[in-house]
């Protein structure tokens, strides 16, 4: 099932990224400034047309917007593990980076 609220969320992150406004960005789009609010808050549904359309003007590639992962390089989920990483407590920020300094031992172990 497709979770338009994460999508929407997706658009507006590409939006700010590209510093458009939500006004700028409808009259790019040729839309209402209400139908942007409404797709980035998820209560509105864009069908593909639409979010290949944002996705030129936001410069974001179409499988960032639907799915949130962009498979284009070695680094493709850096963005996303940064921002979990930023909304984690102190505390979390510790456990993960041990977790991950022990799978990177791990990894390197095999190769060996």
């Amino acid at each position: 099932m497709i979770d338009y609220s994460i999508i929407g969320k997706r658009i507006k992150k590409a939006r700010l990224k590209s510093k458009l406004t939500q006004e700028k960005m409808a009259e790019i789009l040729e839309i209402s400034t209400n139908y942007i609010s409404k797709v980035e808050n998820g209560k509105e549904r864009p069908n593909l047309e639409m979010l290949g359309r944002i996705s030129v003007i936001t410069n974001s590639s179409l499988s960032y917007l639907i799915t949130g992962v962009v498979a284009e390089g070695a680094d493709y989920l850096n963005n996303e593990l940064w921002d979990v990483f930023r909304s984690c407590s102190a505390e979390k920020k510790k456990l993960i980076y041990d977790i991950s300094v022990r799978i990177s031992e791990f990894n390197n172990s095999e190769n060996k």
